[in-house]
């Protein structure tokens, strides 16, 4: 499964399943990331395409945080 360009501000995501994807920037640049169902993980405002490459569905739950 592949999404488009799209942005987030800052953000907490909390993993619900194991999973394997790949995230690429705006300049092309991407970067694979493997996460552990009841992970925690924050990151940084800004845009990204991703794309599900392991052979598990994706699902998160995403906090977008406030300025």
């Amino acid at each position: 499964e592949k999404s488009v360009m799209h942005y987030h501000p800052a953000s907490v995501a909390v993993y619900l399943t194991d999973s394997k994807a790949r995230m690429t920037t705006p300049d092309g640049k991407s970067v694979e990331v493997q996460t552990k169902a009841g992970v925690a993980s924050w990151t940084a405002a800004g845009s990204h395409l991703p794309e599900n490459v392991g052979d598990n569905g994706l699902e998160l739950v995403l906090v977008e945080l406030k300025k």
